[in-house]
This record gives structure tokens, sequence and C-alpha cells, in this order.
């Protein structure tokens, strides 16, 4: 993945948090299953940015 602040090649990295970062869809009854999807972490070693990018986008 290349940096869009500056065109440096991204490394995918690890994001710890406990349980992991999943996207979810907001739903309107607690008997309503949300759409998830896990998320990669990319850094730029050159300028320091970070991008998150859900891996299961087409679901929402």
């Amino acid at each position: 993945m290349e940096c869009i602040k500056c065109k440096n090649e991204m490394t995918k990295v690890n994001f710890s948090t406990i349980g992991g970062i999943v996207l979810e869809t907001k739903t309107n009854s607690i008997f309503e299953t949300p759409e998830t999807s896990p998320v990669e972490c990319y850094v730029c070693n050159k300028c320091g940015y970070v991008e998150l990018k859900a891996t299961d986008y087409k679901k929402f």
C-alpha cells in the first residue's frame, strides 16, 4: 500500500488492543446481527502516517 502523504511504501503491522478492532454496522434492535469486518493496519516508515483498512468492506 502506498502512503497518501509522501508516496512511500507502507508496512502492514499489528494494531494491538484488547479483543482487536472490528467495524460493525449499527442495528436498530438487540435482535439484529450487525455486519462486521476485521481491520488491517499499515504504517509509513518515512513519515509515520497510519492507515486502517476494513478487510470485508463490501459488507457495508
